[in-house]
């Protein structure tokens, strides 16, 4: 998968939004299922559909008489801003999802139990590293709009809405753990008052918001709903993405639930989405799942770029010009991590399996992404000749650019293989240095890239922050011992590399390196 550019080698410099079209095939729909685009001021657009006796009538029908397609209008007015909303947890999710709702209008109260968390919360401090969070955590702190507390019988007094917003981790076998959901959802059924309605955005194995549905119905609270309102944030860019989303979906079985939850984003943009508990579940599994798809596809095609000698970047513009595809999600690499794709991916494929559906896309893509780090690691000592002893540069440490998350990091993986091989490993990260540092104490971690660079035989871009796309490369080298770059996310530009004197190191570029690659690949495939 590794291009070589020595010298004076070539160099490879480094859709809009269509409104969806509602398809529910297979069954007949029920009234309550619909969805509303709106326009950048959040106002309805003109409706299509027409109520009637039976609920709401489509004005297009689709070519299957099972299936309904069409624009259809809401059934009830929606609350407007100024709700009382108990968000349960305030993790990355939870803690960006409670400071937006505030920047909608509403009040927020944002329950969790981990003691140090809160303690830093409670001073109106944020926890993690999110563009943009903590300004609006301290600012909606201060004004009283948000708070924080672990108890929830203070949270819930007078709440409208609660949204369970907790960790679901993967478990050995793939699937979603979702002690925390139910565990929350019992707390929240001990303090409920009768109509609360609690909208679930974690993510969460198909059928779990119908169970929560059976656990509300046999408590002593009557008429609390359960709806399912999946999440679609990036970390690095989730204040943006709840602001602009593409969609919000609210996933229930009553109508008048859904509106509730459906009134707290009545001001922004982007495409309302009603639909089952259970499609709510499964789209965002679907959705993690499909992008993971997309990069692995890369990555296959990064080794057949490198046999072939072609050019992965210039294959993705390619295929990525065509408007069925799109640009997004088509750059070769290390592979995904994070806390979503790798375990969403699994749990998708842990559901398929619990209703005796294969998999085997899901697991090829699984089985491509856990290779990638191994075969760059190897494809670096070879064309570097890097021996037991020798010092490799790590410049970034989180799983994605704007982020101190860790969780599903490439660089853990890479750096652990490393020190196994015997090298001595340095590294650096604008945000990430201090949750690494626990897990890797036997690492050098440094202040910054230049003093990384001090002494190195190679480096290795794991993370493409964009402090180290715009390095002094000619001050980089001077510190060197070695003179190879390993660009493990295709984001430098070898051509300048290449003049300045590096051995640059791609994936999937022009270079002598697909042979290699492909050997790898094949004794891979043999063991």
């Amino acid at each position: 998968m590794l291009s070589i550019a020595k010298k004076n080698c070539g160099s490879v410099s480094p859709g809009s939004f269509s409104e969806p079209q509602l398809k529910v095939c297979g069954y007949t729909p029920p009234a309550y299922l619909s969805y509303r685009n709106r326009a950048g001021d959040g106002t309805p657009r003109p409706p299509s559909a027409k109520r009637n006796e039976g609920g709401l009538k489509p004005m297009n029908q689709g070519p299957s008489h099972n299936g309904t397609t069409g624009e259809l209008e809401q059934t009830s007015e929606w609350p407007r801003a100024g709700s009382k909303v108990t968000v349960v947890g305030a993790g990355y999710v939870g803690l960006v999802t409670s400071a937006c709702l505030c920047e909608l209008g509403h009040q927020v109260v944002c329950v969790d139990k981990h003691p140090t968390r809160l303690s830093t919360l409670v001073h109106g401090q944020v926890p993690f590293f999110e563009p943009g969070l903590d300004e609006l955590v301290a600012r909606f702190w201060r004004g009283g709009r948000l708070s924080f507390t672990s108890d929830y019988g203070r949270a819930l007094e007078g709440s409208d809405v609660v949204m369970i917003a907790v960790n679901t981790p993967a478990c050995e076998n793939g699937e979603a753990e979702t002690a925390h959901v139910f565990g929350a959802t019992k707390e929240i059924l001990q303090h409920a008052e009768p109509g609360l309605v609690i909208a679930v955005k974690s993510t969460v194995p198909v059928g779990t918001g119908d169970l929560l549905a059976e656990l509300a119905k046999h408590s002593a609270v009557p008429g609390v709903e359960i709806v399912s309102n999946p999440e679609f944030l990036r970390q690095g860019s989730a204040v943006n993405d709840f602001m602009k989303p593409d969609r919000i979906v609210v996933g229930g079985s009553k109508r008048a639930a859904m509106d509730v939850v459906a009134g707290l984003y009545a001001s922004l943009p982007g495409t309302m989405i009603f639909c089952t508990r259970r499609s709510a579940e499964l789209a965002k599994h679907a959705a993690n799942a499909f992008l993971a798809t997309r990069i692995s596809l890369m990555n296959e095609l990064a080794a057949i770029c490198d046999a072939a000698q072609a050019d992965v970047t210039e294959v993705s513009q390619i295929v990525g010009a065509d408007h069925r595809i799109g640009p997004y999600y088509l750059q070769a690499g290390l592979g995904w991590g994070g806390s979503c794709l790798p375990k969403d991916v699994m749990a998708l494929a842990a559901s398929a399996s619990s209703f005796g559906c294969s998999a085997l896309i899901l697991d090829a893509v699984s089985q491509v992404n856990s290779r990638q780090p191994d075969l760059a690691i190897e494809g670096l000592r070879r064309a570097a000749d890097l021996q037991a002893g020798s010092t490799i540069g790590v410049l970034g440490l989180s799983f994605k650019p704007d982020t101190d998350d860790i969780r599903g990091a490439p660089a853990l993986q890479i750096i652990r293989r490393l020190l196994e091989c015997g090298h001595t490993i340095r590294a650096h990260d604008p945000q990430a240095i201090e949750p690494v540092r626990a897990l890797l104490p036997e690492v050098g971690y440094c202040l910054d890239p230049y003093h990384l660079a001090e002494g190195c035989d190679a480096l290795f871009l794991v993370t493409e922050w964009r402090e180290y796309l715009a390095l002094d490369w000619t001050r980089m080298l001077a510190r060197m011992r070695g003179e190879t770059i390993l660009d493990g996310r295709n984001a430098l530009d070898g051509d300048i590399l290449t003049r300045t004197g590096f051995t640059y190191l791609s994936l999937g570029r022009r270079g002598r390196f697909g042979s290699e690659y492909q050997s790898l690949v094949e004794s891979e495939a043999v063991a």
